[in-house]
């Protein structure tokens, strides 16, 4: 082990604990460590702020990009099959936590700004997001 780059995150220490610990051991203590492109700290309420909520950002300005180019529709809905779904779904499967109802509207909002290029829809988004095989998109 790398005792240069390793980091710890500890629960429930004092401070004097943590700087013995911290002594004891050579690693530095954190409150937070990025593993495999997770945030981990040692406060679960801050897991969906450092993983969920950032990856909003990062998708809506992802998506600002992506609506700059002259793209079809299927384009754009393959752009966000292709480039925001599989981030999406890695941090489902990585973080087994419950998100509220307003963070799936918040994607289908920012998601479909994108399909329909910020005009009104002309395809409900229940089809949109249905299978092909039940002719959705």
């Amino acid at each position: 082990m790398n005792k240069d780059k390793a980091k710890m995150i500890v629960k429930n220490y004092t401070a004097n604990q943590k700087k013995d610990l911290e002594e004891k051991m050579g690693l530095q203590i954190t409150k937070k460590v990025k593993y495999l492109g997770v945030s981990v700290s040692s406060r679960c309420s801050s897991i969906k702020e450092d993983n969920y909520s950032k990856l909003v950002k990062q998708i809506k300005k992802e998506l600002e990009s992506w609506g700059q180019l002259q793209l079809s529709l299927l384009g754009r809905i393959a752009v966000i099959k292709m480039n925001i779904s599989p981030k999406l779904l890695y941090l489902f499967q990585t973080i087994l936590i419950k998100l509220d109802k307003m963070f799936f509207k918040e994607l289908n909002k920012i998601t479909t700004k994108l399909v329909w290029l910020g005009k009104k829809p002309h395809i409900e988004l229940k089809v949109l997001q249905d299978s092909r095989s039940r002719d959705g998109f």
